[in-house]
């Protein structure tokens, strides 16, 4: 019984290892050791309620995170067209594996109507009223984008998303 669970701890490094650089039950910690040069632009949400600007440093991570998530999944659904590609990509697994009925009756399920993308200002506005305690009244989310200018993050050009 002991060599059959050395070999499978042998085996089961040896997979691990063909395929990436971590090895179960062993960890590569060398990937959080590399350095990064700063980015060269980024883009942030600038969410403005009842005409105060919400700030990074008056909420903790993670109540920050719940505030500009949202707005990051949002943008990602409308710029990739509702996730069109991973539709195609179904369609064509579907397809080669014969079952071309099969996704003609679930595709109809796995695009959001635009109602969807509507209706999204509405729910952001009253997740924003629950997540900060108090009426949202006004809304208004530019997306900023920044890039470094004399060693600072400046912005140099911004879209409102949400005005209400």
């Amino acid at each position: 019984m002991k060599w059959l669970l050395i070999g499978f701890i042998i085996i089961q490094v040896g997979v691990d290892l063909a395929h990436s650089v971590t090895a179960f039950p062993f960890v590569h910690y060398g990937m959080f050791s590399e350095k990064f040069g700063p980015p060269d632009s980024l883009a942030v949400y600038a969410v403005t309620v009842n005409d105060k600007l919400l700030q990074a440093r008056d909420f903790s991570v993670y109540r920050w995170d719940m505030i500009q998530s949202p707005l990051e999944a949002s943008e990602k659904q409308r710029v990739s067209r509702d996730f069109e590609f991973d539709r195609e990509k179904m369609a064509a697994g579907f397809s080669r594996a014969g079952m071309t009925d099969v996704f003609t009756l679930v595709a109809p399920h796995l695009v959001n109507d635009k109602l969807v993308a509507e209706a999204f200002v509405s729910w952001y506005r009253q997740y924003l009223s629950g997540l900060l305690g108090h009426p949202v009244h006004t809304l208004r989310v530019e997306k900023v984008w920044y890039r470094w200018n004399a060693g600072r993050m400046q912005p140099y050009t911004k879209e409102i998303r949400i005005n209400q």
